[in-house]
C-alpha cells in the first residue's frame, strides 16, 4: 500500500460525496470541505467516467430542480477544479455530448467520446444514437 503524500492527500472520488454535500446529513459539512479543497487543489482526487455517469442520474434525484444544462454545467466546472485528476478531456467531450444530445445515455456518449480520441469503432444495437455521434458502428456485428 503506498503512503499518501505529507504536503497532498490523493485517491479516488466517490459519487456518494458529491451526493452528501448537496444533502442535509451528517456528512454534508465534511464533504463540502473536501470537495472546496479538491477545487482550491489542496487534495487530488482521481475521477472516474463511472462517477460522472452515476452523477448524471443520480444528482437530479437530491437536487430536483436541476436541469440538465445545469448538471452538464456543474460536472464540466468539476473537471476543471484544480485537484481533479484522470481523463480530464475524455470526459469532457463525453459531458459535452451527453448534454447536446437529448436521449442520449452517458454511457453511449463516453463510449463515442472514446471511440473519436482512439479513432476505434463502437460495438453497439444503438446504431442510430452513436452514428448520430459520427461513429463507426458496424451493423451487423463482426464475427
Amino acid at each position: 500500500m503506498r503512503e499518501p503524500s505529507q504536503s497532498l492527500a490523493s485517491g479516488l472520488i466517490d459519487t456518494n460525496v458529491f451526493i452528501h454535500a448537496y444533502a442535509n446529513d451528517a456528512h454534508t459539512s465534511e464533504c463540502r470541505r473536501f470537495l472546496v479543497a479538491v477545487e482550491q487543489g489542496r487534495v487530488e482526487a482521481h475521477l472516474e467516467p463511472m462517477v460522472l455517469h452515476e452523477l448524471s442520474y443520480a444528482l437530479p434525484r437530491y437536487i430536483k430542480q436541476i436541469t440538465r444544462d445545469q448538471l452538464a454545467a456543474y460536472m464540466l466546472m468539476v473537471l476543471k477544479w484544480a485537484g481533479v485528476r484522470g481523463e480530464r478531456d475524455l470526459m469532457a467531450d463525453a459531458v459535452h455530448r451527453w448534454h447536446a444530445t437529448r436521449g442520449l445515455s452517458f454511457v453511449d456518449a463516453f463510449l463515442a467520446a472514446r471511440a473519436s480520441r482512439d479513432n476505434g469503432s463502437v460495438f453497439t444495437k444503438n446504431i442510430q444514437e452513436l452514428r448520430g455521434q459520427g461513429m463507426d458502428v458496424p451493423d451487423p456485428l463482426p464475427g
